[in-house]
């Protein structure tokens, strides 16, 4: 080392200089602008918020509390009677849901199949909240009924 340079560096007397930045902003000032468009909260993050605001934080299988202050838990206690993906047309209907604990695996028991949904004791709230749901579903969707559901609707048009 030469006057604190490597040989390669010694000959120039000085270090190579840094490149200097491209000033090229990390976001284009349209997905800035895109972004402070954009709604506070969608309507499913509302229709969470809503629920979570007037429902009793307790499992309807179980009557076990849930805990409030745990945001994601209480969040993931309410589980959709028809899930969102697939019946969009009714993902935030004020009606389709149960608040079924996270932490206790009994919303992963009711997501797990129809069948298992089908045994367990909120059933019967399930069925009767997809009655009432029922005719805001839309018809491109309704092919995805499960059987276990459409028996329930047949039951009430006989």
């Amino acid at each position: 080392m030469q006057n604190g340079y490597c040989i390669g560096h010694a000959a120039y007397g000085s270090a190579v200089p840094k490149a200097k930045s491209t000033g090229i902003p990390k976001k284009s000032a349209k997905k800035l602008a895109e972004e402070n468009n954009k709604p506070a909260t969608t309507d499913l993050q509302a229709w969470y918020e809503h629920i979570m605001k007037t429902e009793k934080p307790v499992c309807w299988e179980t009557g076990e509390k849930i805990d409030k202050k745990d945001k994601k838990g209480w969040h993931g206690s309410i589980a959709h009677i028809l899930p969102k993906k697939t019946f969009k047309s009714v993902a935030t209907h004020p009606l389709n849901y149960l608040i079924l604990k996270m932490w206790g695996g009994t919303h992963a028991r009711y997501d797990v199949s129809w069948l298992s949904a089908s045994k367990m004791k909120v059933w019967p709230t399930a069925v009767k909240r997809f009655i009432q749901i029922y005719p805001h579903i839309a018809d491109s969707e309704k092919k995805y009924l499960p059987d276990v559901l459409l028996k329930e609707l047949e039951k009430i048009e006989q």
